[in-house]
């Protein structure tokens, strides 16, 4: 089983840095599970950092923050590494949310992190926030959970494993008297996102980004656990189902890797206003959309960007990518084939073909 491990800012915050009882701990559960290749996503760099700078409060300065990173990456991968102690080798992999939303970046982590684990070694990636802006205050990803879940997705992974310090999902805020944990969760819709409140002191993260993760890996039929990583065998446990809450791989077709990249981690550079009636073919029927469906444009796009589908009602429920120009496509919106043919001298019968789009409504 291929599975992709993330591990929470809580768990691996020690006294003075890094939680090195913990990762040892982990190192020997994992290395007791022959058979089973992982890849780790690990938060705890900015916390490592606060460590060794004695600060008490998470600063808000995100200059700070990137200093941070830089100062508790190399502890926090020296951990790791001290973990393993030459039984199996590491590597370190940083990325940004930029490395996702671009094509060919993501072909390469694709690519890359498929090679290290045919090789029999255990990536342990991170956000490079020493370099990011749009990650560290929240825009992008926002939280290592989704980082994790575009890396399952990314590599086939059979599942994504989230730790953190909490038993799992509950009805309610696990303080409140009463609250009962959910084992199992067939979708992730508004009324288990209403079930969460708050993020974690030291992380960006809390329950919210975790169902957000579990929705995006489960679309691609990647199982989902969440489960308090602190248990006593919480590893083998986890992976067999006895502990923790489990998201249950959509049950509709699973979407292809091309599509899945489109609707959860493409970056839309913008977008188009479409007819009703071709917005309710392109999602009940899988139509494209012909240059006469189009009633408005916004953005500054090229040929081969990915832009969003939007109803008149400003409604996004589709990505795809353009066969037109944002300044063509100004010039010819609304108008039939022939028209567009005398306009621009060519004509492409589709703005968005159908293989070349994804639903995210």
């Amino acid at each position: 089983m291929r599975i992709v491990l993330k591990l929470g800012s809580s768990l691996l915050n020690g006294g003075r840095g890094v939680n090195t009882i913990f990762i040892d701990q982990l190192a020997s559960q994992i290395l007791g599970m022959e058979g089973h290749e992982f890849a780790i996503v690990t938060s705890g760099a900015i916390s490592t950092g606060m460590k060794k700078l004695n600060l008490a409060q998470k600063p808000k300065d995100v200059a700070m923050l990137q200093a941070l990173a830089a100062i508790g990456q190399s502890d926090l991968m020296n951990a790791y590494e001290n973990a393993f102690e030459d039984r199996r080798t590491l590597a370190q992999v940083l990325l940004t949310n930029y490395d996702f939303s671009n094509r060919m970046k993501y072909m390469n982590i694709r690519n890359t992190l498929n090679t290290l684990l045919s090789h029999k070694v255990i990536p342990v990636i991170n956000e490079n926030d020493t370099v990011t802006v749009l990650d560290i205050k929240k825009s992008a990803f926002g939280d290592n959970d989704a980082l994790a879940a575009h890396v399952a997705v990314a590599i086939d992974a059979d599942l994504l494993l989230i730790f953190t310090d909490v038993e799992g999902l509950y009805d309610r805020n696990p303080t409140d008297a009463g609250a009962t944990l959910i084992r199992e969760v067939k979708s992730v819709t508004d009324t288990e996102l209403g079930m969460c409140s708050g993020e974690s002191a030291l992380g960006r993260g809390g329950m919210a980004a975790k169902l957000r993760a579990a929705k995006i890996a489960t679309e691609a039929s990647v199982k989902v656990i969440v489960a308090n990583g602190t248990a006593k065998d919480a590893l083998r446990k986890a992976v067999a189902g006895e502990i923790g809450t489990s998201f249950v791989p959509a049950q509709t077709p699973k979407l292809s890797e091309g599509k899945h990249w489109l609707a959860f981690a493409s970056e839309p550079k913008g977008r188009i206003i479409i007819k009703e009636s071709a917005m309710s073919c392109a999602i009940g029927k899988s139509c494209g959309i012909a240059p006469g469906d189009v009633t408005g444009v916004s953005g500054n796009f090229d040929k081969g960007d990915v832009i969003e589908l939007a109803s008149s009602d400003g409604r996004v429920l589709c990505k795809g990518i353009t066969n037109y120009f944002s300044h063509e496509l100004e010039r010819i919106k609304g108008k039939d084939l022939e028209s567009i043919c005398r306009e621009l001298g060519f004509v492409y019968t589709e703005v968005v073909g159908s293989s070349d789009m994804a639903v995210i409504g």
